[in-house]
């Protein structure tokens, strides 16, 4: 059974030659985000609904004073959330494709933007399982997002697979795994930590890294037998179940 060292090594090995591209694709996305982030406050400044100085200090609180503002504000929050799904689904893609060693390129940021409503669907579904566990205790809850974690994973490998039955198989891959996920994901505290000594600029390099190692981990548990598929675009893999 692999440990986080062999699912971290598997992703330096992915992201040797490809650290730039990687770094990239993970700048696109979360400079994305920062930009639809501030357009509904534009076009809400735009409609004299807000000042300039609320799209400045980010202030939300003024724009219910108007009923209209609030409808336009909410709905144009709706978009952010499902352009952030769909874009975070394609990195996703993006990562498991590196790992696989085939068809990684950056147009996958964009590649799961047709499943955008399904897409949001799966991270509603999960994070309201999360939260009715948390609701019983936090260690509960934690537990639950590590056994839906690789639900966002199953979808962007198979975008025809449906909302509940991922977040089943991702259960069923979890069983027996929640704690080397849990492994490999405090193993990277140390670099967060010299990330953010750098003012930053490090985690540029630290967030692929981890992302890699994450794709890695989904798919070792999801059966993909990456000797097998070595300079293959159609590789073949298989889950496995597991009974609770």
């Amino acid at each position: 059974m692999l440990r986080a060292s062999d699912y971290r090594a598997r992703a330096r090995e992915a992201l040797k030659g490809n650290w730039a591209l990687a770094v990239i694709v993970g700048v696109a996305m979360s400079v994305i985000v920062f930009i639809i982030n501030y357009i509904p406050q534009i076009i809400l400044a735009m409609g004299g609904f807000i000042s300039l100085q609320d799209i400045l200090t980010y202030e939300e609180a003024s724009v219910y004073a108007s009923p209209t503002g609030a409808m336009i504000y909410l709905i144009l929050q709706l978009l952010i959330v499902l352009i952030s799904g769909a874009l975070g689904m394609g990195y996703y893609l993006f990562n498991i494709n590196l790992i696989k060693g085939s068809d990684y390129r950056f147009e996958n940021l964009f590649a799961r933007f047709r499943i955008i409503i399904k897409t949001f669907g799966l991270f509603f579904m999960m994070g309201l399982f999360v939260t009715l566990w948390l609701l019983l205790f936090i260690i509960p809850g934690i537990i639950a997002s590590f056994r839906y974690a690789m639900a966002p994973y199953i979808m962007a490998e198979d975008p025809d697979v449906g909302i509940m039955e991922a977040i089943s198989r991702s259960k069923e891959m979890m069983v027996g795994y929640k704690w080397k996920y849990f492994c490999l994901s405090i193993s990277f505290i140390g670099w967060i930590i010299v990330g953010l000594f750098t003012c930053g600029i490090g985690l540029l390099w630290v967030s692929p890294y981890m992302e890699a190692a994450n794709a890695a981990f989904y798919l070792e548990i999801s059966g993909y037998n990456s000797q097998n598929t070595e300079n293959t675009s159609n590789a073949q893999y298989e889950y496995n179940y597991y009974d609770e």
